[in-house]
């Protein structure tokens, strides 16, 4: 692929790329903010479980 093959390519994806309307946003936005959601869930159970096969639940350092 040359580089004139490339950018007619490209001119032809930018024209028919449209902008998303309120409806696909809205969606895009809910399934990053549940997939966000998810993850930090999972990473915590993931700590408490780790906390609790290490011992350390309730532990506190004092000097």
């Amino acid at each position: 692929m040359g580089v004139g093959e490339f950018i007619n390519e490209s001119r032809r994806i930018l024209k028919l790329a449209t902008k998303p309307t309120r409806k696909e946003l809205w969606l895009s936005l809910r399934v990053s903010l549940l997939g966000l959601v998810l993850v930090g869930v999972l990473s915590f159970i993931i700590q408490i479980i780790m906390t609790l096969i290490t011992g350390n639940w309730g532990v506190t350092t004092s000097s």
